[in-house]
């Protein structure tokens, strides 16, 4: 268990902060110098390819932590941009604080080190259905896993998720709800 006045060093030095639809919580080209707790709300983590093209990498709902790893690790500017799906609530918390508690607390360390291997699994696991998937197969997973985000989510950004058009997206769902 985390000592007390370790955590509420911790909180002390955190922010909420509301986002609207839209919003960035983290803008490419910038530091990472915060991880995010998802309140009441969706984010998505994007990126856009030189051609233009928003490509959407993950969503993180309710009680997720999210931050740009590489940045926030290396301190160099995200190529990344993180931002509100819907109006968001986030729980900020600073990176030179969060360091400092890990040195002071174990525990709180301990969490950190789960948090990260939570966001290691879901990457590999993004990965690895990118790679041995089809599309149809990502997007049925996709509704399997998330089906409360998949809910609250426009075509447009699964079809973004999913790395096809939303005009693809209505041929798989036509064919899935055809199967049916």
């Amino acid at each position: 268990m985390p000592a007390p006045r370790v955590v509420e060093r911790l909180l002390a030095r955190c922010r909420t902060r509301r986002l609207t639809k839209g919003e960035a919580a983290l803008e490419s080209g910038t530091v990472a110098d915060e991880v995010l707790f998802v309140g009441p709300g969706l984010l998505r983590m994007i990126r856009t390819d030189a051609d233009g093209t928003v490509r959407t990498s993950q969503f993180f709902d309710e009680s997720q932590a999210i931050t740009d790893p590489v940045s926030f690790l290396t301190g160099r500017a995200s190529d990344q941009r993180i931002e509100a799906v819907e109006p968001t609530l986030v729980l900020t918390i600073p990176k030179d604080p969060l360091l400092a508690a890990y040195e002071e607390d174990h525990a709180i360390e301990r969490f950190g080190r789960l948090l990260v291997e939570e966001a290691l699994i879901g990457t590999q696991l993004r990965a690895s259905r990118l790679l041995n998937l089809s599309v149809e197969e990502r997007y049925e997973t996709f509704l399997r896993t998330r089906p409360e985000v998949a809910r609250r989510l426009p075509q447009y950004l699964i079809a973004s998720y999913l790395g096809v058009t939303p005009e693809a997206l209505s041929r798989i769902r036509g064919r899935i709800a055809r199967k049916r």
